[in-house]
């Protein structure tokens, strides 16, 4: 909390008038790192509007620590997902959180299966899932492991993912 206050230029006890101890610290970063990745996302869709998997990469894309911002939010996920892990509020925020983040994905799915990117017989909830998982698993190794943080590592992951979800040639499929 000292710290806290010294970074943001305040007296030690105006702080808990904000944050009353290290878990509101924490959820107050993970929020606003949730909320700054549906804006990005938001910017990048209107910039370059698209459907089912070229906009679900972009989705991607803005949760993937490919720079400082997103790396430094990446971090806070970390100990806010170890916090929900034994915490039922934090739990239930977070999966109210990745429920509205498996609803975009679904739909971008969906619209996959529409335009034949994936196949017709795909899950789009099975994959929908899969992503919200991979994400997580992505921020934390590129964090942890930093081999795995290079910026067209992380890329190569992310198409990686994407791929699982196209359909197969009749020359691959079994």
């Amino acid at each position: 909390m000292r710290e806290l206050a010294r970074e943001m230029g305040l007296a030690n006890g105006s702080v808990t008038h904000y944050f009353p101890d290290k878990k509101a610290i924490l959820v107050g970063a993970f929020r606003h790192v949730f909320a700054a990745t549906n804006r990005r996302f938001e910017a990048a869709a209107a910039a370059a509007p698209s459907r089912g998997l070229a906009r679900l990469r972009l989705f991607l894309l803005e949760t993937l620590p490919l720079d400082d911002e997103r790396r430094l939010e990446a971090r806070i996920v970390i100990p806010f997902l170890e916090y929900a892990a034994v915490d039922d509020g934090l739990s239930v925020e977070f999966q109210d959180m990745m429920r509205e983040w498996r609803g975009l994905f679904r739909g971008m799915l969906i619209e996959a299966q529409a335009d034949g990117e994936l196949a017709d017989d795909a899950d789009p909830d099975a994959l929908a899932d899969v992503l919200i998982s991979a994400i997580t698993g992505l921020q934390s190794v590129a964090i942890l492991v930093p081999e795995t943080g290079a910026a067209e590592r992380l890329l190569a992951m992310a198409d990686a993912l994407l791929g699982l979800a196209a359909p197969r040639s009749a020359t691959t499929a079994h």
